[in-house]
């Protein structure tokens, strides 16, 4: 059977079940893979894809459709990262690594980095844990 007439052919009842699980899968892979969480979040992430990956099965009525979709999202997940990777290795993105700190860039002396770090008591706590990781900046064009 040709699988876009099978996905014409989904019941009405469950349609939105299965946007529901396709974007819950799609959102939580792409939080997995990349480095939007820190390790327990993209742990649980995973969990949380591989659950809705396997419920998928189970709401799309061949199965095997639930399954076609789950691994062409993931295909296309792979593909865009391999396109941006090459594209920002192909502008030279890589080349110069940022400090996040543009004081440190510009005056390039080792000694004023103590200086230039401060953590807040606050932020170091216990309450600090389980929180997105710190955010990155891509690397001026310049």
């Amino acid at each position: 059977m040709n699988p876009f007439t099978a996905l014409e052919q989904q019941p009405p009842a469950l349609q939105s079940v299965q946007l529901l699980l396709m974007g819950v899968f799609l959102t939580s892979y792409l939080a997995a893979v990349t480095s939007l969480l820190e390790a327990n979040g993209r742990l649980r992430a995973a969990w949380v894809a591989l659950a809705t990956g396997v419920g998928m099965g189970f709401v799309f009525t061949p199965w095997t459709l639930g399954a076609l979709i789950a691994a062409g999202s993931v295909g296309a997940v792979g593909l865009f990262i391999g396109a941006s990777w090459l594209l920002s290795r192909a502008l030279g993105v890589h080349e110069h690594a940022t400090t996040l700190l543009p004081e440190l860039e510009e005056d390039e002396s080792p000694e004023a980095l103590p200086a230039l770090i401060s953590v807040p008591a606050a932020a170091s706590g216990p309450a600090a844990r389980g929180r997105l990781a710190a955010p990155t900046a891509p690397a001026p064009l310049g």
